[in-house]
């Protein structure tokens, strides 16, 4: 596989590489690296040449004034106590989350860094809110773009569960904002980059631990969305997380907390290189994952000095070779693989990958369909009221071969003359309708048919014709039916049942699976 790659030099060694949305410009995006103590922007990331890291971005202990006009005090440098690891987008949030030391921290679009979980120098194992909670060296963190983040921690992985209003910097508090209206009306202008007119809801993360213990130490975690489903997807539309020890790759659902982890990949201390499907590949000491857009997930096997694919279907194969001394792979907006080397620096492949689904820079994903239910249908309302027979308004049951069925007087009329002449015009417009006494009335709404020498089976489908205009013939009774179609007065189901008792092509219009599950038009 031809592609092209280079090496970018960095000042120090490269901890984690990240794409987020430019405040303010929601179509522009910047790429971050995390270089010890200090975020480079990585200028030509989403374009195909000149890339290069820029100088670091100015951190601020504080978040930037709200109201203009006013003499601000001068803001306090953020000095990091300990090295920026694994930095990850967020979209429910519009943030960068990332790892300082043993604590979780945010990156606001302002510049802001604030510690949202954890303690930067104290390590500890307590789930809880916030800063009351303890990690014991987190790394690799990721996002599910619904307010959750992930983070490993040796064999176990953390949850954070972001606040309901996280598109707010942390530590704001919720308040109506200036002019009326609600607080929550402030959040999405927080959430595309910007700051709420007033305090808004904040609240805490709230960390948790999931009941997973991996078979070994975790060294790559990504999430799943579902989509593509096979080898990474795991074959479902449900949400999930890949993990990845130093030899075997896994999947662990979301959502069902009695649900174990599911080997995708590899085996557990087996160390090896040779490529093939799930269990049959190997691989040496793997150092950090991520997915693409297409559900292949790529790896950096330290030991291998390669970069492995493993494709949606389960199987492994060689990327790229010759990688000395690089791990944890990243996307960038122009679809290039960005590699951190051990020795400084970051080594960049051109591999055109379509960016995952959450990726800052892909593609805003189309709106979600209207809530409730589908648009109503007429052909689908007439046969919801066949099968929800008999009802308060049905004034007709007609007797064939010892069924009954249930219907309404003033649908058979419209739909057949031999009804309309059946019921005796009662259903015409020009026959006096609503004179008459109440007892009269009465019986008409008791009225009893029957079509003696028919099939009830073929009746049965003769009366959804008549309902809904349409009918899926089966060709055991395709005759029985031509013929009742006949005696009623129904050339066009006639045809229909008659071109499928001839065994030929017809097109007819299927409407079975329009009733609720469970009816009886009996």
């Amino acid at each position: 596989m031809q592609f092209l790659s280079c090496e970018i030099p960095a000042p120090e060694v490269v901890q984690g590489v990240v794409t987020r949305t430019v405040p303010g410009e929601p179509a522009a995006t910047q790429t971050l690296a995390a270089c010890r103590r200090e975020l480079r922007p990585l200028t030509g990331a989403d374009a195909h040449g000149g890339l290069e890291l820029g100088p670091p971005l100015q951190l601020y202990a504080d978040p930037a004034p709200l109201h203009a006009g006013v003499e601000p005090p001068p803001r306090r440098p953020y000095a990091p106590r300990r090295p920026f690891h694994h930095p990850v987008w967020d979209p429910f949030s519009s943030a960068v989350y990332l790892c300082e030391g043993h604590g979780v921290a945010r990156l606001g679009g302002d510049g802001w860094v604030a510690l949202v979980a954890g303690a930067v120098t104290e390590k500890g194992e307590a789930d809880g809110p916030g800063t009351a909670a303890r990690f014991r060296s987190p790394r690799y963190l990721v996002s599910d773009g619904q307010g959750a983040l992930y983070v490993a921690q040796e064999r176990r992985i953390r949850k954070l569960q972001l606040p309901r209003a996280a598109g707010l910097e942390p530590g704001q508090r919720e308040a109506a904002p200036a002019g009326g209206g609600s607080a929550a009306a402030a959040a999405p202008a927080a959430a595309a980059g910007g700051r709420a007119p007033a305090a808004a809801a904040g609240g805490e993360v709230l960390v948790s631990t999931l009941p997973l213990l991996a078979p070994a130490d975790i060294w790559g975690l990504a999430y799943d969305d579902g989509e593509h489903g096979g080898g990474s997807g795991g074959g479902g539309a449900s949400g999930g997380l890949l993990f990845m020890t130093d030899t075997a790759l896994y999947r662990l659902p979301l959502g069902d907390p009695a649900a174990g982890p599911l080997l995708l990949a590899g085996r557990e201390g087996a160390r090896g290189a040779a490529t093939g499907a799930g269990a049959d590949a190997r691989f040496n000491s793997a150092y950090g994952i991520v997915r693409d857009g297409e559900g292949n997930v790529y790896a950096s096997d330290l030991g291998a000095n390669s970069l492995r694919r493993v494709a949606a279907d389960g199987t492994v194969s060689s990327a790229a070779a010759g990688l000395r001394g690089s791990l944890d792979p990243a996307i960038l907006p122009n679809g290039c693989l960005a590699l951190c080397r051990t020795d400084g620096g970051l080594h960049v492949l051109g591999l055109g990958l379509k960016l995952p689904r959450l990726h800052a820079a892909a593609p805003p994903l189309p709106p979600p369909p209207p809530a409730g239910p589908p648009p109503r249908t007429l052909p689908a309302d007439m046969c919801a009221l066949l099968g929800r027979q008999p009802d308060a308004f049905a004034d007709v049951a007609i007797e064939v071969s010892g069924r009954t069925f249930h219907a309404h007087s003033a649908v058979l009329a419209a739909r057949s003359d031999y009804w309309r002449q059946c019921l005796g015009g009662a259903c015409d417009a020009d026959s006096g309708a609503g004179s008459g006494s109440q007892q009269q009335q009465q019986q008409q709404q008791q009225r009893r048919l029957s079509l003696p020498g028919a099939e009830a089976a073929a009746f049965e489908v003769v009366l959804r014709f008549v309902y809904t205009g349409a009918a899926d013939v089966p060709p055991a009774l395709a005759e029985g039916v031509a013929e009742l179609a006949a005696r009623l007065l129904l050339p066009e189901l006639r045809e229909l049942a008659a071109a499928v008792a001839a065994g030929a092509p017809v097109a007819a219009v299927t409407v079975a699976g329009l009733a609720p599950a469970g009816s009886n038009i009996t």
